[in-house]
């Protein structure tokens, strides 16, 4: 299971960061074309959009497991282990089931755009290839809490956090000014 979540793991470092560093190349390229050359290129703006889906998407189960999502913690800051575990079982179930539930909401429209069979303006590729990113980001993320719910399920002395960390644990090097850990 450890290897198949690193293999999981480097392959969305990799498809995360090359999408990033392709959207800026084509991004600002496209913009120093337009401004110093004086002419556009015509496939930035589908090129950008279908990364930012990338990077969006894809980062729901990176973000998940690394235990970087937004959270609002005030209430369960404030409670015991025993109410923290309970909020942990609750709130990771509840976000996969949400999850489960919008994947199939994006294959259904990923599908209804495949049946359309239209292709984009510019680089002329099916346009549901732009959206199949949807589907698989949440099924992903879901997987994810699923799995964080059956860690707390299964451990019931501590409170994981995401599947890969457990309250409190590795938390003391993370530097909100930075936003990661040191």
């Amino acid at each position: 299971m450890k290897k198949i979540d690193a293999v999981l793991t480097k392959i969305e470092e990799a498809v995360l960061s090359f999408s990033i560093l392709i959207m800026a190349i084509i991004l600002i390229g496209g913009v120093i074309s337009r401004t110093v050359f004086n002419s556009s290129w015509t496939f930035t703006e589908e090129v950008g959009i279908f990364l930012n889906c990338v990077v969006t998407f894809f980062g729901i189960g990176y973000c998940a497991r690394e235990a970087r999502h937004i959270s609002m913690s005030v209430v369960y800051d404030l409670t015991s282990s025993k109410i923290k575990k309970l909020f942990a079982y609750i709130i990771t179930i509840l976000t996969a089931l949400i999850m489960v539930y919008v994947a199939y909401l994006g294959f259904r429209y990923t599908m209804s755009v495949y049946n359309l069979g239209r292709v984009t303006a510019a680089l002329r590729i099916p346009s549901w290839i732009t959206v199949v990113c949807l589907p698989i980001g949440f099924a992903l993320g879901a997987i994810e809490y699923f799995r964080t719910f059956l860690l707390n399920v299964l451990d019931r002395k501590n409170v994981h956090i995401s599947s890969k960390f457990k309250l409190g644990e590795n938390m003391e090097n993370y530097d909100d000014e930075k936003g990661g850990i040191e």
